[in-house]
């Protein structure tokens, strides 16, 4: 890679990682050009120069977000729980790779949730999510009639509640994996 090349793209790559960041602190609809200029350390012109549009940088911010967040393709899902075949050790499976997920990359999933309609990429994002967490469900053998309470106890908002609360990682993986199973159905 020439030099010059390796500066552009570690001007761009600053560009994105500011966007991103800005983002994650005030939302999309929020983050105006002079504030990503401001954090990458550029001039407004270098910002558009690199993504002339919305439509260029939000999906570069969020292809690298998607990469932090590392959802599971609901199609690889199901290995994820290969060998596990007691109920119980399902269930923490399930609350474990859901949870995991957020341990990667809450703030990115919260500004999905919070602003699907800032850009199509988002709204895919926040499709991607939901199917790898019904992948989840699915894949643990969680009962028709309990998987609305098997999805809320493994959404975000309840990880993100735990964690407030002072729970570490493990601890809202076991709290929450058993409550699932102490209900009635779930095994």
């Amino acid at each position: 890679m020439s030099k010059r090349a390796a500066t552009v793209a570690r001007t761009r790559r600053r560009i994105v990682d500011a966007t991103r960041e800005l983002h994650t602190e005030q939302g999309i609809a929020a983050t105006g050009w002079e504030a990503i200029a401001a954090r990458a350390g550029v001039v407004v012109g270098t910002v558009y120069r690199h993504f002339p549009t919305l439509d260029e940088l939000v999906p570069a911010c969020g292809e690298i977000s998607m990469r932090v967040i590392a959802l599971p393709g609901p199609e690889d899902v199901p290995s994820l729980f290969d060998g596990v075949d007691a109920p119980a050790e399902r269930i923490e499976r399930l609350v474990r790779e859901a949870f995991a997920i957020y341990e990667r990359g809450a703030p990115e999933l919260h500004v999905i949730r919070n602003e699907p309609d800032a850009h199509p990429s988002v709204a895919q994002g926040g499709k991607e999510l939901e199917a790898s967490l019904a992948a989840l469900v699915d894949a643990a053998g969680i009962p028709t009639e309990d998987r609305a309470v098997a999805r809320a106890m493994i959404d975000l908002g309840t990880w993100q509640a735990l964690r407030d609360q002072g729970l570490g990682p493990a601890e809202a993986v076991d709290a929450v994996a058993r409550m699932l199973t102490a209900r009635g159905g779930l095994i």
